[in-house]
C-alpha cells in the first residue's frame, strides 16, 4: 500500500527529478518505508512505500527483466502466487517475491487483458518505453484511487489530488458543477475533482497517455452485473454464503506484517471478524473506538464480540474534537468531502496503527446484502398495484399523464435523487447566489443519466448497483483511504472482492429482504405490499448466517451508523464557532452562497431541526476555500 505520482513534460522537456521528487514527498504519510523516482526523457514516475509484502524486495518504481516496462503501484494484488506461477511457466523471470513484480510480467504477457486477471485492490501506473506510452488503471470498485491533471505543458497523476500543488505551474479553475455535485452528494463523483484541470479515473477503467502526454478515453474493463439465480434454497445460499465468506477472508490475510480488524460491533464488520477467527490460529487483533456519549457509542457491542471470539481487543474512548482535526482532513482529501464519519476512521485509524500495519473492515455489507432501510422505503413506494381496481385506476392515470391532464409520477430515480441530497434543489436555490442556481439543472441530468445506466434484473438490483458503482467507491472508499492512509494503515475490504461479488450478485432480492422474519427465493414477488413495510426487514441472508456464531438478538438489533456527535455539538459548544465561520465577515462562502440563509440553517438546528450534516458539509468546505483560495480561480 503506498502513494504513486507521475509526470508527463508535454512540450517534451527532460523530466526534473527534483519535481516528481517534491511531488511525492507529499505522499510520504502513505509510504513512510521508502521511496523511488525514475524517468526516462520527458517521463517521470515516483512512489512511497508502505511495505507488506516482500519487505526487502519489493522497492518500487520496478521493472521487468531489460528494464523496458515500469511500474508505480498502490495496492494489493491476492492471487499474485497463483499468477506468479502461470507466468513463470510461460518462461517470465522473477527477481522478488512482491505482487507488483506479477503485474508487470503480467502486462507483458497480456497487455491491457492483465487487468482481467487481477484479483485485490489497486491504482497504477506502467511506462512502457516499447510502445512510449503510459497505462494507467484502477481496481474494479475502486478502493484505491487514482487522480490526472492536465494544464499547460503537464500531464501528472497522482494517489491524493492535494500532491498537485506541488507542480510549479497549478492554478487550477474551481469546477463549480463538481461544487454544486457536492452540495447534492456530500461527495464529488468521477470523473469529477473539485478543479476543472483535474479528474478522477472511475473504477474499473484504464487510461493511455502517450509520449507527449496526450490522453484517451477512460476505457471500462469491468462491470457489475446482478443475475439473481432463483433456484437458489435459502439452505443452499446459506452453505455457499459460509464457503465464500470464510474464502474472500482468506484470500485478504495475505501479509508479511501484524495485521488485525476494525471491529464496530455492527453485522458486517462482526462477520468478517467471525470468519478471521476461523482461519487463523492465533487471536485475532480487533480495534474498537468509542464515544462517551451513549447515543453514538457501540463499544458494549464490539466488546461481546471480541468475547466471543477471544480476540486481543483494543478499545479507545475518545471525544473527536472536530475543529482541531478539520484543517488535517481538508488538506488531506484535498477537496470538499462531506462525510462527517470520515472524523470517526481518523480516530480508529490512528489507534490500530499503533499496533498494526494492515486491517480487515466490513465496508460494502449494506449495500450488497441490502442493508438500508431506504432500500425497503423505494421499493414500497414505486411498487405496482396488486388489486384489479388499482391497477386500472393505474392504467387511467398512466393514459392521463401522456395527454398531460396529470401530473407526471416521479421516477424511481427522481426519489433516489432526492433522499441522497444534503442541499435538495430548493434548498440549493436558496443557497447559491443567483447567478449560480442553473448548476443544479446539470447535476440531475448526470445523476439520471447514471442511474437509469445499466439495466439490472429488479428494482432492488437497480438500487444496489447504484451504490455499489457511486455510493461506495466515491464515499465510503474514498473516506477509507484518505483517512487511514494519513496514519500509514492499509485497509482491506474483503466483502468487496469481486470473486466474493459474482456468488452475491446470485442472491435472489427476497433472501436479501425479508417480510416477517422470512426469505424467499423463489421468483420476483418477495415482497406482499398490502402488508406493512415494517413488516420488511434488510440483510437477511447476512445476519441469518451470522446466527452461526451470536444469537438471532444480536444480529436483528436496530440498525447505527459510524456517527460522531456533531447534532449536540453544533447546537452547544460549537454554535458561536460555527456561525462565525459560516456567517461572518471572514467567511470564505461570501460570494457563492447568501450567508443570511446558511444563518437561517443554523438558528433552525439550534431549535431543533436537524441541519447538522449539512453544516458540516458548508464547514468543511469554509475551510477547503480559506486553505485554497490564494491559488484556485473561481473563474
Amino acid at each position: 500500500m503506498c502513494g504513486i505520482a507521475g509526470i508527463v513534460n508535454k512540450d517534451g522537456a527532460p523530466a526534473r527529478k527534483e519535481i516528481i521528487s517534491r511531488v511525492t514527498d507529499t505522499l510520504a504519510h502513505r509510504g513512510p518505508d521508502g521511496s523511488g523516482i525514475h524517468c526516462d526523457g520527458n517521463i517521470a514516475i515516483g512512489h512511497r512505500r508502505l511495505a507488506i509484502i516482500d519487505l526487502e524486495g519489493g522497492v518500487q518504481p520496478l521493472s521487468n527483466e531489460n528494464g523496458t516496462i515500469w511500474i508505480t503501484y498502490n495496492g494489493e494484488i491476492y492471487n499474485f502466487r497463483e499468477l506468479k506461477s502461470q507466468l513463470e511457466a510461460k518462461g517470465h523471470i522473477f527477481k522478488t517475491h512482491s505482487d507488483t513484480e506479477v503485474i508487470v510480467h503480467a502486462y507483458e504477457d497480456w497487455g491491457e487483458a492483465c487487468l482481467e486477471r487481477l484479483r485485490g485492490m489497486f491504482a497504477f501506473a506502467i511506462w512502457d518505453s516499447n510502445r512510449k506510452r503510459l497505462f494507467l488503471a484502477r481496481d474494479r470498485i475502486g478502493i484505491k484511487p487514482l487522480y490526472y491533471l492536465e494544464a499547460g505543458n503537464t500531464f501528472a497523476f497522482s494517489s491524493e489530488l492535494q500532491a498537485f500543488k506541488r507542480l510549479v505551474d497549478f492554478r487550477p479553475e474551481l469546477d463549480l458543477q463538481a461544487l454544486d455535485m457536492y452540495l447534492q452528494f456530500q461527495y464529488i463523483p468521477a470523473p469529477f475533482s473539485i478543479y476543472k484541470e483535474v479528474r478522477k479515473l472511475k473504477p474499473a477503467h484504464f487510461l493511455i497517455v502517450d509520449q507527449k502526454g496526450a490522453c484517451s478515453e477512460q476505457k471500462r474493463y469491468w462491470d457489475l452485473t446482478f443475475k439473481p439465480d432463483y433456484s437458489l434454497t435459502e439452505e443452499k445460499c446459506l452453505e455457499g454464503l459460509d464457503a465464500a465468506l470464510k474464502e474472500t477472508v482468506q484470500a485478504h490475510l495475505v501479509s508479511d506484517v501484524p495485521f488485525g480488524a476494525f471491529l464496530s460491533g455492527g453485522v458486517d464488520s462482526s462477520t468478517v471478524v467471525a470468519y478471521m477467527s476461523q482461519v487463523l490460529e492465533e487471536p485475532v487483533r480487533t480495534f474498537s473506538v468509542g464515544y462517551d456519549t451513549d447515543e453514538y457509542d457501540e463499544t458494549r457491542y464490539s466488546k461481546k464480540v471480541a468475547e466471543r471470539f477471544k480476540t486481543e481487543h483494543h478499545v479507545e474512548i475518545v471525544r473527536p474534537d472536530a475543529m482541531s482535526i478539520l484543517p488535517e482532513l481538508v488538506e488531506h482529501y484535498g477537496e470538499p468531502f462531506a462525510d462527517s464519519s470520515a472524523i470517526s476512521v481518523f480516530y480508529i485509524s490512528r489507534f490500530a496503527r499503533e499496533y498494526v500495519k494492515m486491517v480487515l473492515s466490513g465496508d460494502g455489507g449494506d449495500e450488497l446484502f441490502a442493508g438500508y432501510y431506504s432500500y425497503i422505503s423505494l421499493l414500497y413506494q414505486h411498487r405496482k398495484p396488486s388489486k384489479i381496481f388499482q391497477r386500472l385506476k393505474h392504467c387511467l392515470g398512466n393514459a392521463a399523464r401522456k395527454v398531460n391532464v396529470l401530473h407526471p409520477l416521479p421516477a424511481p430515480s427522481d426519489t433516489k435523487y432526492g433522499r441522497m441530497a444534503y442541499f435538495n434543489a430548493s434548498m440549493r436555490d436558496e443557497l447559491w447566489l443567483p447567478e449560480f442556481s442553473h448548476l443544479k439543472e446539470n447535476t440531475y441530468e448526470w445523476f439520471k443519466d447514471e442511474f437509469n445506466g445499466p439495466r439490472q434484473p429488479d428494482p432492488l438490483s437497480r438500487h444496489q448497483y447504484f451504490d455499489i458503482t457511486h455510493y461506495i467507491p466515491y464515499d465510503n472508499l474514498t473516506k477509507v483511504d484518505i483517512a487511514s492512509m494519513y496514519h500509514g494503515l492499509e485497509v482491506r475490504v474483503p466483502l468487496l472482492d469481486h470473486v466474493f461479488l459474482d456468488f452475491v450478485t446470485k442472491i435472489p432480492p427476497g433472501l436479501k429482504l425479508s417480510q416477517n422474519g422470512r426469505g424467499t427465493a423463489a421468483g420476483k414477488k418477495y415482497i406482499d405490499f398490502e402488508k406493512p413495510i415494517d413488516s420488511v426487514s434488510c440483510k437477511y441472508i447476512l445476519k441469518k448466517n451470522g446466527e452461526r456464531f451470536l444469537a438471532h438478538e444480536f444480529w436483528n438489533r436496530p440498525k447505527r451508523g459510524f456517527e460522531v456527535p456533531l447534532r449536540p455539538w453544533f447546537r452547544k459548544e460549537l454554535k458561536d464557532i460555527l456561525k462565525e465561520r459560516l456567517t461572518g465577515s471572514s467567511s470564505a462562502l461570501n460570494g457563492l452562497f447568501d450567508l443570511e440563509y446558511i444563518g437561517n440553517l443554523i438558528t433552525e438546528h439550534v431549535q431543533g431541526t436537524d441541519n447538522a450534516w449539512r453544516l458540516w458539509a458548508l464547514l468543511f468546505l469554509n475551510e477547503w476555500i480559506q486553505q485554497n483560495k490564494k491559488n484556485v480561480s473561481i473563474g
